[in-house]
């Protein structure tokens, strides 16, 4: 409901924009879509400093930072510009390692979610504007010119989790409701391709994390037994289940989780970070990594930048940051509590920023052991945020 009162407001908001720009949905078939265009909506400087190269973008008017991904060994990011009309489009922003830009227009919607096919392609799902219908799309960002124009479905509110086999994977949990199961979405690929979406229910418990690898999906979740461990093929279809009994009684993230190599849990509790370690057997232990003295509000997936690497991004009541994990290890934890930008807390390290607050949108590998992170300043609500600001950062 919420979102469709969005839509409808967004549509209603910037009518000039969508009749100049977007059609209504197609349903003829055959007809092939058109490539993205090249667009300079931004203004660029590129910094290099001890912790990384930073790119700092800035537009005339405002910018609203959505979602970034792998492309290429690149990051792709995706953002309303706005106008002084106070309308605006979607850009897709290419950035390099070394914070060089390319910036596209998109067409075709609004409400971008960025995935992977399973040969690592970049795709999208907008929603085209239509008077009178809500409806998503799944196609390529780049080089459209031999797709057709598909039929749209029901949007689906969930998260891209990754892909196994020909499959792109999302999952959703429902966060008003403590009966409804969780859903996953399978895209179908054939022939880099999407051949058919499928929509299933995920049997009982509810409230899963999930965690692939290895054309293999994972799933933990409280059971009324203890902590129940799942593999399930991409139709929802329980493959292996056990029951592990962890030291804790609640977890952040899964980092790892597998039936033939330890698991490896992200926990927190009154600001203590530490990892759950569980065997083959399913015995574990609980190993500290370190006490930020403040407990966490909100993390987000960890991302995996190589193997059993993964960079996790995390907020709290004094600031926000991120830390890096390998196996059992903290490898680096950077804390905005206290300084103009983030302090390593391993090392004591502070990379400088110009401005005092800022949130973290989203986070994405490049290169294996390499990683962005977009930023953009929090702002008072009658000022305009106009800037974004890239690190490309590696680890050794």
């Amino acid at each position: 409901m919420v979102r469709s009162i969005f839509i409808k407001l967004v549509a209603n908001h910037a009518t000039n924009l969508i009749q100049a720009r977007w059609q209504p949905l197609h349903t003829e078939q055959n007809i092939k879509m058109k490539n993205i265009e090249k667009i300079n909506p931004f203004e660029s400087v590129i910094k290099k400093t001890d912790f990384g190269i930073i790119t700092i973008l800035e537009t005339e008017v405002e910018i609203s930072a959505k979602e970034s991904i792998l492309f290429d060994e690149k990051s792709l990011l995706t953002n309303y510009i706005y106008t002084k009309d106070e309308t605006y489009n979607l850009i897709y922003t290419i950035i390099d390692k070394e914070g060089n830009t390319e910036n596209f227009i998109e067409d075709d919607g609004i409400l971008p979610t960025l995935f992977l096919s399973p040969n690592q392609g970049n795709f999208v799902s907008v929603v085209p504007y239509h008077p009178d219908k809500e409806l998503e799309i799944s196609i390529p960002v780049f080089n459209r010119e031999n797709t057709e124009i598909p039929r749209g479905n029901r949007p689906f509110t969930g998260k891209f989790i990754g892909t196994s086999n020909q499959f792109s994977l999302f999952y959703d949990v429902d966060i008003w409701s403590d009966k409804k199961p969780d859903k996953l979405l399978a895209i179908e690929f054939k022939a880099e391709a999407i051949k058919k979406k499928h929509n299933i229910k995920v049997a009982l418990p509810r409230n899963n994390k999930i965690f692939i690898s290895d054309n293999k999906i994972h799933l933990l979740a409280k059971d009324t037994n203890g902590w129940l461990h799942r593999q399930i093929d991409e139709k929802g279809v329980v493959i292996n289940h056990r029951l592990i009994s962890l030291n804790q009684d609640f977890f952040w993230e899964i980092l790892s989780l597998s039936f033939e190599q330890n698991s490896y849990i992200l926990c927190e509790e009154n600001g203590k970070l530490s990892i759950e370690t569980i065997s083959i057997n399913g015995k574990s232990e609980n190993i500290e990594l370190i006490d930020i003295k403040d407990e966490f509000y909100n993390t987000w997936q960890p991302i995996k930048i190589s193997e059993n690497t993964f960079v996790t991004r995390f907020s709290g009541e004094f600031g926000n940051g991120w830390f890096t994990t390998k196996n059992d290890q903290l490898l680096e934890i950077f804390y905005s509590k206290g300084v103009q930008g983030y302090k390593n807390l391993l090392t004591s390290e502070i990379l400088q920023m110009e401005n005092d607050k800022l949130v973290i949108s989203s986070i994405n590998k490049t290169t294996d052991n390499n990683y962005a992170i977009i930023f953009y300043p929090m702002t008072d609500r009658k000022i305009k945020n106009n800037k974004l600001i890239i690190l490309n950062r590696g680890i050794k």
